[in-house]
């Protein structure tokens, strides 16, 4: 008995069926694509865009004098310190360096109190370890005119992030760099406050800019995103 087989063709939807299926498969992907840029933003808050440049004062001990909660001491040292190099505007500021194997700590914070003895060090301004710090001698604070308001560390739009140069000379910004954010990468003169987005002159050398390397490029303003003191 000889058994045929009949393929039978679907049948094709209507051309308004068919639009209605592309409309509702395109909603569907716009709708994708903007949950996963909220979710991108949420993850990586240095994705959003500036509206405002956060200013955050550093404060590593509470009124009482603990450490502050978000730290955890991960060593301990005896130590000379001296007034910081990289916060300029905090009096509490202190650079230190231990009585053995010699490592040098800047910026350190001591604690508030009458006769300091005690100073926290922190490698980021939001870091949340700490090297706690037996002051063995303390020269003291900056003077009073050299205590400047300016942040020693700086976020910027796209999460790079730059430290103050030693003992920047903001008369001079063409030339000398205020601020390093790494390797041929560094910032010129002192931030632009006058606005609620912060800018300030950034300028990278070509090879880290993707270039050759024999010249840098052309100083350009960027935002800032925090702004630590």
């Amino acid at each position: 008995m000889r058994m045929t087989f009949h393929r039978h063709s679907p049948a094709r939807p209507a051309a308004p069926a068919r639009s209605a299926l592309l409309t509702a498969v395109l909603a569907l992907v716009l709708m994708t694509a903007a949950c996963s840029g909220d979710a991108a933003e949420q993850a990586h808050p240095e994705a959003a865009p500036v509206t405002a440049t956060q200013r955050v004062t550093v404060e590593p001990f509470t009124p009482d004098g603990a450490p502050s909660p978000r730290l955890t001491v991960t060593d301990e040292a005896d130590a000379k310190c001296s007034a910081s190099g990289v916060d300029l505007s905090d009096p509490t500021a202190r650079r230190c360096m231990t009585t053995e194997g010699y490592l040098l700590y800047d910026p350190c914070y001591v604690r508030p109190g009458p006769t300091p003895d005690t100073a926290l060090c922190l490698r980021e301004p939001d870091s949340t370890d700490a090297v706690r710090i037996h002051l063995v001698e303390d020269a003291g604070p900056l003077p009073p005119e050299e205590i400047t308001q300016r942040p020693w560390y700086l976020q910027l739009e796209d999460g790079r992030r730059c430290v103050l140069a030693p003992r920047p000379d903001p008369t001079d910004p063409a030339e000398q760099p205020t601020y390093t954010c790494g390797k041929g990468d560094h910032l010129f003169g002192m931030p632009d406050t006058s606005a609620p987005v912060w800018t300030i002159g950034n300028r990278q050398d070509t090879d880290t800019a993707g270039g050759t390397g024999d010249a840098e490029s052309a100083l350009r303003e960027v935002d800032i995103r925090t702004a630590w003191f």
